[in-house]
Order: structure tokens, then sequence, then C-alpha cells
């Protein structure tokens, strides 16, 4: 009886520990190859031509780490939901229209509307860029002779 215990025991360790120590098979983080966000800054200050508006400025590296060159046409970042945000979603579309070849970068520089009613702890969490949709073109060969 007591042999067959061990043996049990021993298959369910068996079978646990590997599950519990995944981690030491792992291959690590894949690389992936392709435009990449490596950079960014943003500062928040009054409109000069309007008291009651307040600019959020962005810049941020757009890398391309891939062995093809990628043609970008638009660059559009996505806005977060809040009451702050005066500039629409179409506004901040912009055309690029640029080869970012194998290696290199390309920063993208825009401005965002804020409404003047935002206090100092409100603009300090405020994160009004969630995403950037990029766009762009890729040329192939046409049939080979």
């Amino acid at each position: 009886m007591e042999k067959g215990l061990s043996y049990g025991l021993l298959i369910i360790v068996a079978i646990i520990l590997p599950g519990l120590s995944s981690n030491i098979w792992s291959c690590g983080p894949v690389q992936v190859e392709g435009l990449f966000l490596v950079d960014g800054s943003s500062s928040i200050g009054s409109s000069d031509v309007n008291g009651s508006i307040n600019i959020y400025s962005y810049s941020f590296t757009l890398y391309n780490s891939g062995s093809d060159d990628i043609y970008i046409t638009t660059v559009e970042p996505v806005l977060a939901q809040s009451p702050y945000i005066v500039s629409s979603q179409d506004s901040l579309r912009q055309e690029i229209n640029k080869l970012v070849v194998s290696g290199s970068s390309l920063t993208i520089q825009g401005t965002i509307e804020l409404t003047g009613n935002v206090s100092k702890e409100e603009i300090m969490n405020l994160e009004p860029i969630i995403d950037v949709n990029i766009s762009s073109t890729q040329t192939i060969p046409y049939f080979n002779q």
C-alpha cells in the first residue's frame, strides 16, 4: 500500500511541478518587427488666442525595427472619453506621406484643445491619448517576368 501511495505522489508531483515552473522553459518575449512607439512627451499650457482654452501638446517617435521600409500615409491619435477635451477626433488626423526606412524613426507632433475649466489635479491625471491609429501603404511587385 505504501508503495502505491509513493508512486501516486511521485506522479502528482511530476505533473504539478513543471506547471509551477513553466517560466524556466519559457522562451521569453518574442521579438516582433515593424513600427513601434519608442519615445513621447507632452505638455499643457494656455492658448495664446483664447484664455478659456488649454492646449495639450504632444510629440512621439515611431521607430521601424523591421527589415522592410514602411510608407506612412496618416497618423491619428485616438482620444480618451473626457469632458475636458474640446478637439474632435477628426481634427487630429495628420497626413504624413513619408517613408520610414528600416532602422530609422519619424517624430509626430500635434496639439489637443482642452477646456479652461480644468484644475491642476485633473490636468495631472488627464491622459487624452489612449492609442494611435497609423495608416500605411505597401508596394508589391507586379508580375515579375
